[in-house]
């Protein structure tokens, strides 16, 4: 079962440029819960989220990938990606629900072809930097259970690449630096996300999401599916509250 998982998050890591954040669904069910969760993904995902009353909650997350490449041009493939959210959440009996919105800041780097190098390195694929802006609303709609749960996630995610730089790849050539005349594109990104205890606060964790534009013209490399697996320090996850 873990040989298929590995194998699986291994396929989906190809070498697009914008890689989506795994989704933090916390769940809280009350004040003074914390979470705090490192998934393996298109990289390495860690998590960070405090429930800071009875309805609201803060969360910070972070996504970093490197890895070397070979072809069809040695280079090294990099993604890190920061992020913030405030969120409101709510109990009942046997669901909860969520909405979180904040705003990241992220860096890639990867080989593909850019309209706009064109004119200094000629139509090609080439290695580039992108750094980009993301602002994100991401309600979520889960089940209130002492084991097993799992949660919806429709995330919506603004996505804004402010500037490109390259110098093909050659140590020879200065670095050129573009700010493309784009405007920041439209992502949604459901995701379905499964918990479950494993032993006192731990908690294994899963999640399969997608990234789908809702504009065709995307003039970037994206990842299109993901699958994260992890393991979740839940302080909240050995008590349901009682109605």
């Amino acid at each position: 079962m873990w040989k298929y998982i590995v194998v699986v998050v291994l396929a989906t890591s190809c070498s697009p440029l914008y890689v989506p954040s795994t989704r933090n669904v916390p769940l809280f069910r009350e004040q003074g819960e914390f979470q705090g969760s490192v998934y393996l993904t298109t990289g390495v995902d860690a998590q960070l989220a405090y429930a800071v009353t009875d309805n609201v909650a803060v969360m910070t997350n972070g996504s970093f990938l490197r890895n070397k490449i070979s072809e069809p041009e040695d280079y090294t493939r990099s993604n890190n990606y920061v992020e913030g959210g405030l969120g409101f959440y709510n109990v009942s009996k046997n669901f909860r629900t969520e909405l979180f919105a904040g705003f990241g800041v992220g860096k890639g780097t990867s080989f593909s072809q850019y309209y706009f190098f064109t004119q200094p390195f000629s139509q090609k694929d080439l290695v580039a930097t992108g750094k980009y802006n993301r602002i994100f609303i991401q309600p979520s709609f889960g089940t209130n259970n002492r084991n097993f749960n799992l949660a919806f996630t429709p995330r919506i995610s603004l996505v804004d690449f402010t500037e490109f730089s390259s110098n093909d790849n050659d140590p020879i050539n200065p670095v050129v630096t573009i700010k493309p005349n784009e405007k920041a594109r439209l992502f949604i990104e459901p995701a379905l996300t499964g918990k479950f205890p494993l032993v006192g606060n731990l908690q294994g964790v899963f999640q399969l999401g997608l990234a789908v534009p809702v504009s065709g013209d995307v003039f970037f490399d994206y990842v299109p599916l993901q699958v994260s697996v992890g393991i979740q320090l839940n302080t909240g996850s050995l008590r349901t509250r009682v109605y």
